[in-house]
Order: C-alpha cells, then sequence, then structure tokens
C-alpha cells in the first residue's frame, strides 16, 4: 500500500508541476495583472495575456530571439514538419509561452499548407498563429470570452515579416523563394513570433527599421512630374480664347447695289 501511495503521490506532484509550467513557461514571472500559481496549485489553462500586460524574464531577449532560431532550424532538419517545429521551438526558446503538448499534437497535420498540393498557409507561418492565439487569444466557457484582436494585430505583424521576405505566406511560394530550405524558413518564424511577443510583453525595444522604398512606379511619377515646365499645368488647365466670327461688311464682293 505504502509504495502504491507514493506513486499517487509522486503523480499528482508531477501533475501540478507540468500545470504551473504550462501557466506560465520556465524563467518568466508575469506582472501587472497576471500571477504565477502558487506550488501545489493546479490551474486548468495558462492565463492569457492581454495588451499592457508584462513579463519578466531572465537574460537577455536577444538570446530568447537566437535561441527560437536555432530550435526552429534544428527541429524542422531533424524532425520536419513546419507548424509542429514552428510551435516546439516557440515553447522551448520564449519563457513565457506555454508548453502545452495538446497544442503541439494539434499542429502535427499542419504543415505543408496542410493539403497535398501545398497552395495553403505555410505551416510556419500556421503554427506561429497557434501560438500566438494560445497565449493572447480568446477563451471559452459557459460562453467564448476576451477579444481576438490582441492575436490578430501581433500574427499581423509576423505576416509582414514573410510578406517582405517571401512576399506571400503560401506554402508553395515561400519554399520557392526560400530555395527550398524550409529549416531556415522556420527558424524565422519562431525567431519573428519571439520579437513580436518580446516587444508586446516585455522591455525589449526592437531596432528600427529601415524606411520602406518607394515603389519604381511612384518613383517614375515623380520624375515625369519634375521634367514639366511651371507653366505647363497651367496652359494646360486653360480653356482657349474664342475667336468672335467676323461680321459680314456691307457692299462687298459679290454683292450688286440696288
Amino acid at each position: 500500500m505504502t509504495g502504491h501511495h507514493d506513486a499517487n503521490h509522486q503523480r499528482a506532484r508531477g501533475i501540478s508541476r507540468r500545470q504551473l509550467l504550462s501557466g506560465t513557461g520556465a524563467g518568466a514571472a508575469l506582472v501587472l495583472g497576471c500571477s504565477i500559481p502558487a506550488p501545489g496549485q493546479c490551474s486548468d489553462e495558462p492565463k492569457v495575456l492581454k495588451r499592457g500586460d508584462r513579463v519578466e524574464i531572465e537574460g537577455a531577449a536577444e538570446e530568447v530571439i537566437e535561441r527560437a532560431y536555432e530550435l526552429g532550424h534544428e527541429y524542422e532538419k531533424k524532425h520536419g514538419g513546419c507548424c509542429r517545429c514552428t510551435v516546439a521551438a516557440c515553447q522551448d526558446a520564449i519563457p513565457f509561452v506555454p508548453v502545452d503538448v495538446g497544442l503541439f499534437r494539434g499542429s502535427t497535420c499542419l504543415d505543408g499548407g496542410a493539403t497535398p498540393v501545398g497552395v495553403q498557409n505555410c505551416g510556419a507561418f500556421t503554427g506561429a498563429g497557434m501560438v500566438i492565439g494560445h497565449l493572447c487569444g480568446s477563451t471559452r466557457g459557459e460562453t467564448f470570452e476576451g477579444s481576438a484582436k490582441l492575436a490578430h494585430d501581433l500574427l499581423h505583424k509576423v505576416y509582414h515579416r514573410f510578406k517582405e521576405h517571401y512576399g506571400t505566406v503560401l506554402c508553395r511560394d515561400v519554399r520557392k523563394g526560400a530555395e527550398g530550405d524550409c529549416p531556415h524558413v522556420v527558424g524565422l518564424a519562431a525567431q519573428w513570433v519571439a520579437e513580436v511577443l518580446l516587444a508586446e510583453f516585455t522591455d525589449y525595444q526592437p531596432p528600427e527599421e529601415p524606411e520602406a522604398k518607394e515603389p519604381e512606379d511612384k518613383k517614375a511619377e515623380e520624375k515625369e512630374a519634375e521634367k514639366k515646365k511651371p507653366g505647363d499645368e497651367k496652359a494646360a488647365g486653360e480653356k482657349p480664347e474664342k475667336k468672335e466670327p467676323e461680321k459680314k461688311k456691307a457692299g462687298g464682293a459679290g454683292e450688286e447695289k440696288t
């Protein structure tokens, strides 16, 4: 009986620890509205982060970002499955992302655009959305609760990173743009998730991005405008003066006097 009791006790302690870690992740503490459960206290689901919440992490944010890329690249190269590898990399690298086995399991069929033809969303992008939504999306009890706006806003930032690098989030086109280097795609996706979440929930300040280049067609329009003379537009807009018809002179040629 004693051995059976000890086994049950150890199992209970193990469950409590897993639920504790799933609430916040290792090495992070939530402040301003979110707290860590006390040892032995079970939490049914992780705390949802909201706009304005702040998380204290150990170490530098840059190290977390670098680790996210490294794990994403390593997992994809070793195991394959861009969606699940992105989820796993974010869970293991970002301290306040919950390590949820169920979320990982749900991501396992979403790689390759989740279709046989690969024309839908890249699995790495889908995995990014799963991580972000799980961390700060809506919940459900008797009804659906909470707003999805913050999760959408953060995922859109990741989308813009994909757009800048590959011009798309579609699996087939991303793979083409990356020249088939899927480990690099997964590494970047995990890195971008880390950057976006750290910028939102910690004191991390991302480096300023270079100014966006103007489209070539806009430059061509500006050059064309410079060629025009200052008075051209005015002259083009002026209506031509109307000439009054000449009056017939009485007794003109061809007329006979009476």
